[in-house]
């Protein structure tokens, strides 16, 4: 018997560092979008995370469709919001009138053409309202970031992308004033930028934040420039960067070895056919050096994003896009502590690019789960899927578990007394249905007889506590193991 337990013991940590994500199926047959973005945020007050998306759908629909969340990551679209529908997108939740809710500024384009940069306020239920006659550039295939540029406890706007006409680039600081009324910044250094991904981060350590704008300069050239803060709003750009120029790219700064400063990543097109992935560290003061002999794939039209997804505390990274085969790519690296990334293989996340991702623990387990959005180029599919982290990662397991019987479970997650299992049983079998805690406890057995038919069997779970376990079902020579959550 306790060989037969180290046995499936060993199974079951198989499966779980193979597949770290599930993809929640509530979003299976949902209308995808690409040229996108996402965002986190708790709109409604209830202190759950809620999520807003935009961009365009299979059918050619711009839109901005908000989800509010229940607290189990289950999510609704809310009906009749004020949101302008728009792709080539960008959008960010911040509490701009100092009310202590979200509010969301929104830029993009529809298919005539149009451009938008609108802002709307939260009543704190979730309510927003167009905020009238804000200074805004109305932009497309940009960016936006807010931050406290200027000291005065409020979050101003770092706006980039395609201006009036088609051949206009902008880079346009505005502060606010703490009460949601914002004034555009006059004579900035900033170059004017399109098809392009901004940060803001302390870089040099002086407790105010830089900012790295990436983009096309509208002239065949690309950048990557940090600018630099005083702490009163006035930014000085250096005169070489270390950065490679990069348009159609994403950004993104973490401390990704340990040593209490934020290193970036970025990710984008260099040229007209090729395309980088890379990691710069920094030395704490703003001096940044390039990461030689990294894992990750070059990718442009993607959407980069660091979260500590296997619990020991450091970053992680997601990294989705187009690479230099023109192939769509959805990919995880786990990181050591120390710097070092290593590829997640069999992770179950969709390949994507006119992506974007975002982390947020949205089942309140205390683990980082992850949207993704996109467009695959093999299936053609437009996709918006929610994958929800089991809290176990490893990247050094390569042992590899087929899941040979085939059943689902169901409902999932559940309060029910009962869990059922739904089986296609193939052949007549004598079946062991076991279940297991996230540990690897036994804490359960049974043996069922199977006819050769569509079946249904259930197990008592009456005894279980808020949290994950997995059922497997062994039929003797082959077996197979379904995850499930009690809230």
């Amino acid at each position: 018997m306790q060989s037969k337990l180290l046995f499936f013991f060993l199974t079951l940590t198989q499966f779980l560092s193979a597949q770290t994500f599930t993809e929640d199926s509530q979003f299976s047959g949902s209308e995808g979008v690409e040229f996108s973005s996402i965002a986190f945020a708790d709109v409604d007050g209830d202190n759950d995370l809620d999520f807003l998306a935009t961009g365009q759908t299979i059918n050619s629909d711009e839109v901005a469709r908000l989800y509010t969340n229940d607290g189990d990551g289950n999510f609704t679209r809310v009906m009749g919001t004020p949101f302008v529908g728009v792709l080539n997108s960008s959008i960010a939740f911040a509490d701009v009138d100092g009310d202590d809710d979200p509010d969301v500024l929104i830029t993009g384009r529809n298919l005539l053409g149009n451009k938008f940069s609108i802002l709307y306020s939260n009543d704190g239920s979730g309510n927003f309202t167009e905020v009238v006659d804000t200074p805004f550039e109305a932009i497309s295939s940009g960016s936006i970031a807010f931050a406290d540029v200027d000291g005065d406890n409020d979050l101003d706007v770092f706006i980039t992308g395609v201006g009036a006409t088609v051949f206009s680039r902008i880079s346009k600081l505005y502060t606010n004033d703490g009460n949601g009324n914002f004034t555009e910044v006059m004579d900035t250094p900033f170059d004017g930028i399109a098809n392009s991904s901004i940060a803001f981060a302390d870089m040099d350590g002086d407790n105010d934040p830089d900012v790295l704008i990436t983009g096309g300069n509208g002239f065949g050239g690309r950048i990557s420039r940090p600018f630099f803060n005083d702490g009163a709003g006035n930014f000085t750009g250096i005169a070489t960067s270390p950065f490679a120029g990069v348009d159609f790219g994403s950004v993104a700064f973490e401390d990704v070895d340990g040593d209490n400063d934020l290193d970036v990543l970025i990710t984008g097109r260099t040229g007209s056919s090729s395309r980088s992935s890379i990691l710069y560290t920094n030395d704490g003061n703003g001096n940044f050096t390039e990461v030689m002999d990294t894992p990750f794939v070059d990718v442009d039209e993607g959407s980069i994003a660091f979260a500590n997804v296997d619990g020991d505390d450091d970053a992680d990274v997601l990294i989705t896009g187009i690479n230099n085969m023109f192939e769509s790519i959805s990919r995880l690296y786990t990181n050591d502590g120390n710097g070092n990334f290593t590829e997640v293989p069999g992770t179950s996340f969709e390949d994507v690019g006119a992506s974007s991702i975002a982390f947020a623990d949205v089942d309140g387990d205390n683990d980082s789960d992850v949207l993704i959005t996109g467009f695959n180029t093999t299936t053609f599919d437009r996709i918006l899927k929610l994958y929800l982290n089991d809290g176990i990662t490893s990247s050094n397991n390569n042992l590899s578990f087929g899941i040979a019987v085939d059943f689902s479970i169901y409902p999932n997650p559940t309060k029910a007394d009962r869990l059922n299992i739904e089986y296609d049983a193939p052949d007549t079998d004598l079946l062991t249905i076991k279940l297991v805690d996230l540990n690897g406890m036994l804490l359960s057995q049974q043996k069922v007889s199977a006819i050769t038919a569509q079946q249904t069997f259930s197990i008592d779970i009456t005894a279980l506590s808020s949290g994950i376990y997995f059922v497997q079902m062994d039929n003797g020579k082959k077996s197979g193991t379904a995850r499930f959550v009690v809230p």
